[in-house]
């Protein structure tokens, strides 16, 4: 049991699959179903992870170089910099985290 929510599994779920075990079915496909819709949920995250990563590359490249720009005690602005460069690169602050099922 711990290992299937350690997986994604949700109590929900796993509440289904033994019902249907109980009852003398054989919920088999549906378990299989379950884990490769957990797969793609998680190859999903790691796609909104990459670009989340390239994007705070972007940030720290600009922000390195304002920085640098930046006399001695002088602000750089950095916070107020991710709210030109989210709305010059059409990105919306949604766009890095992936959709919940409806």
């Amino acid at each position: 049991m711990q290992r299937a929510l350690r997986i994604g599994f949700t109590l929900g779920e796993l509440a289904e699959v033994l019902k249907a075990r109980d009852a003398g079915g054989a919920p088999c496909r549906r378990v299989y179903q379950l884990a490769q819709e957990k797969l793609k949920g998680i190859e999903a995250d790691i796609e909104a992870l990459k670009l989340t990563r390239r994007y705070v590359q972007k940030v720290l490249a600009d922000w390195e170089q304002r920085s640098q720009s930046a006399g001695p005690g002088q602000p750089s602005h950095l916070l107020y910099s991710l709210s030109d460069s989210v709305k010059n690169s059409g990105i919306t602050a949604n766009q890095f985290r992936r959709k919940k099922k409806p």
